[in-house]
């Protein structure tokens, strides 16, 4: 519902806006969700996620929860700044389906989860051997390389973009 609601009301407020929304795959946010539990369930502390522009804002608001004001913002031009707090004289430079963001929240098994999604680079699934590394990386740095348990990538792709892209099979050959 939350998903579907968030789709209604961008394609409301900002309808001259690309939006790349959900349409026909709204199941995909709870999805994504309990696959989430499912890992933090299963000992995961952080899951960092790479994805295509379809969904994007959705999966920001409702899955990695950025704060919707934050969106709006984005979706008007209007920059963050590190504090928090939103510079309304100065634009990001960046098109908000772009943009990633980090929360960390309490888990139903009391333990913290972060879940990330990395900014998208406009060729996107250029994002897979980034996300790849920067879980490697984290994995190493963490002590997490015998069982790559606690993070956890989370790669996401639409049909058509799959087997057009030769960044996808070198990714996996990785």
């Amino acid at each position: 519902m939350w998903a579907d609601e968030f789709s209604n009301f961008l394609a409301v407020k900002f309808n001259t806006a690309k939006r790349f929304g959900l349409e026909g795959c709204e199941t995909f946010i709870p999805g994504m969700k309990t696959c989430i539990d499912a890992l933090a369930a299963g000992g995961a502390e952080k899951v960092i996620i790479g994805m295509p522009h379809r969904g994007r804002l959705n999966v920001l608001a409702n899955v990695v929860r950025k704060p919707l004001e934050t969106i709006f913002a984005e979706m008007q031009g209007i920059a963050p700044l590190p504090d928090g707090q939103l510079n309304w004289q100065e634009n990001s430079g960046d098109v908000k389906y772009h943009l990633g963001t980090s929360y960390t929240r309490e888990m139903p098994n009391g333990k913290p989860m972060t879940v990330e999604i990395l900014a998208n680079p406009s060729h996107l699934e250029c994002v897979n051997p980034v996300v790849m590394g920067k879980v490697r990386a984290e994995q190493h740095f963490s002590g997490d390389e015998n069982k790559r348990a606690r993070i956890v990538p989370m790669l996401i792709h639409g049909d058509a973009a799959f087997s057009g892209q030769g960044v996808v099979y070198e990714s996996m050959q990785m």
